[in-house]
């Protein structure tokens, strides 16, 4: 099974950016998730999403919050449904 990982970071001063790639596997799709939120802030934390009541997000969607407490970006990896992602 493949795993799309769909991160977000989040920059108030040129406008977010989406980065979309595949895994074979979700620790691989998480392990590149928390190396691209490292090269923004080597010390950032991930914690699960908390949704609001009524909001729907993907389920296991990841929060990166930098040194100081801020959101720096977003990811969840989750099972493809199909083959040819970016194709």
């Amino acid at each position: 099974m493949k795993f799309v990982l769909i991160l977000v970071l989040f920059n108030l001063q040129s406008g977010s950016e989406v980065i979309t790639a595949e895994f074979d596997d979700m620790q691989a799709c998480e392990d590149a998730a928390l190396r691209t939120f490292q090269g923004v802030d080597a010390a950032v934390e991930l914690r699960a999403l908390v949704p609001v009541e009524g909001a729907t997000v993907l389920d296991g969607t990841m929060i990166a919050y930098n040194a100081d407490g801020a959101e720096t970006g977003m990811y969840s990896c989750s099972p493809s449904r199909s083959t040819t992602l970016g194709e």
